[in-house]
């Protein structure tokens, strides 16, 4: 009897660590392609002051089209100079605009909701999304 439920629980154990919670909840560059809408922009004049504020007037969009693996390309009105880009890792990006002829490095914090986008500047700046 000892047995029996000695390799019941056995098996049990087995069971449970092999329905472990799947990993794949795209937490990866993967997540950041897609349409969003602008709602909020922070800028700082370098005293480390600045906030985010609710972004008022005519919504603005970004689309971030997947192109090749991790890169794409930009699409909308909320940056009209950015045209490309290439995820470098979990949290930059280099980004290619027709302002500048080398490329920008931006760093990004996405979730299934939210994408927040800061470009290289010399005061803090940012600028937030939620996914459409």
């Amino acid at each position: 009897m000892k047995k029996i439920v000695l390799l019941l629980l056995a098996v049990a154990g087995v069971i449970h660590v092999s329905c472990k919670k799947s990993d794949n909840n795209n937490d990866g560059p993967e997540e950041v392609y897609g349409k969003w809408k602008l709602t909020e922009a922070m800028s700082d004049i370098g005293n480390g002051t600045g906030k985010y504020t609710k972004v008022n007037g005519e919504i603005k969009y970004l689309t971030l089209e997947k192109s090749a693996d991790k890169a794409g390309n930009f699409k909308g009105d909320a940056f009209p100079n950015l045209f490309s880009f290439r995820i470098l890792d979990s949290v930059k990006m280099q980004v290619y605009s027709n302002n500048y002829q080398m490329p920008l490095t931006f760093y990004y914090k996405v979730s299934a909701k939210s994408l927040e986008l800061n470009p290289p500047c010399i005061e803090g700046c940012g600028y937030r999304f939620v996914r459409e």
